[in-house]
């Protein structure tokens, strides 16, 4: 399903790149074609994706957690809201999985074609980025309203991207870090920003965030994040490959690299480009300073917000290829290098899990039995 689905996004964005006129021609044949894929795709999944009991066994027992809690969720009130919504209705799950695509996907694509120049392009690289996070419910919902709030923010109505991150953080509690946006508007001088990078590196490499990350415990007054941070700090061994997070991070630096050096021969520069180029930055220096850390599992899904603005700087680097035979090798290398993305994605959950293979739904792969959903 997975390579099927990326296998259809990547057709489309050549067409996108070769063939514009086809695409514009036929634009909501093709928006209608690829939303509904992937509202199938996510809406039609059974015991696939991450946290899976967590958010079924929530649904399935919604009004009886609120009784025992005396109304109080351990979930946002906004997503319960959203919730409750679905579960008045039907205590059938795949209903509320269909209804969260349809409401997710929606928000997603009215985002990415006001933002990018190549929409279908940046679906393909969406998809990348968000399927190995495929089950973070209410970080999904949150990422849909995100969308909503960069085309505002880049419009310069900043009072309705606040207001929407603050709405935010009723879905999903990490919505704040995304107020940084407001800081990455303007171009920043190229020193510091290679000044920022080697002191994240310098800092990485001493290995003080591990040594000061038990502070954080008697530093912080909040007894979730308290117990998350002790649970990592007891991790006696904390294994990552040295190789994977390298060949990680030369990923993400080579996009970097690439508008840092040739900068000037992009046209056409808006406030976006520089808001994208920026928040991707400081997605970087998350990663180099918590990669490897105790802190690595704890904010991975905050450097979401940042790593995904992959999305968007891409179609800048593949404006400055010529409509050539190298940006046709680029463009059929492109899913090869989303779906690598993906299967790391995967295997960050370790070699013993299956939250995502195979791909299990209501009408494929049903006889499958997971090890790791109850």
């Amino acid at each position: 399903m997975y390579l099927f689905t990326l296998g259809i996004l990547a057709v489309i964005s050549l067409i996108e790149t070769f063939n514009r006129e086809i695409i514009d021609k036929y634009k909501m044949y093709f928006v209608l074609f690829v939303y509904f894929l992937l509202v199938f795709h996510d809406g039609f999944r059974w015991q696939t994706g991450c946290d899976w009991d967590v958010y079924h066994n929530y649904f399935v027992n919604f009004f009886k957690e609120l009784e025992i809690r005396d109304a109080k969720s351990s979930f946002e009130p906004l997503y319960n809201l959203f919730v409750m919504s679905v579960r008045i209705f039907t205590d059938n799950y795949s209903v509320y999985l269909i209804t969260h695509a349809v409401v997710f996907y929606l928000m997603v694509f009215w985002g990415i074609f006001k933002l990018s120049p190549v929409p279908f392009t940046s679906l393909m690289l969406l998809y990348m980025v968000i399927v190995p996070f495929m089950g973070t419910n209410r970080q999904f919902l949150f990422i849909g309203v995100y969308f909503i709030a960069l085309y505002f923010l880049k419009e310069k109505q900043w009072w309705w991207f606040v207001l929407l991150v603050f709405a935010g953080y009723f879905i999903h509690h990490s919505a704040p870090i995304c107020l940084l946006a407001l800081l990455c508007l303007k171009r920043i001088n190229k020193k510091y920003l290679l000044a920022a990078l080697a002191i994240a590196i310098v800092i990485s490499y001493s290995g003080i965030i591990n040594k000061l990350s038990p502070l954080a415990l008697i530093l912080i007054q909040n007894e979730q994040i308290n117990y998350k941070l002790d649970f990592y700090n007891n991790i006696s061994v904390y294994n990552v490959s040295l190789i994977v997070s390298l060949i990680s991070l030369m990923r993400k630096l080579f996009w970097f690299a690439i508008l840092f050096f040739m900068d000037q021969k992009i046209k056409n520069k808006d406030n976006f480009y520089y808001l994208s180029y920026n928040l991707y930055f400081i997605g970087i220096l998350f990663y180099i300073l918590v990669n490897g850390t105790v802190w690595q599992q704890f904010v991975s899904r905050g450097m979401l917000y940042f790593s995904m603005m992959e999305i968007f700087i891409i179609p800048y680097v593949l404006a400055l290829i010529k409509p050539n035979i190298g940006k046709l090798c680029v463009m059929l290398l492109l899913p090869i290098y989303c779906w690598l993305n993906i299967a790391k994605g995967f295997s960050n959950y370790g070699s013993d899990t299956d939250y995502f293979q195979p791909y299990k739904g209501l009408f494929i792969n049903t006889d499958y039995v997971r090890q790791n959903t109850d």
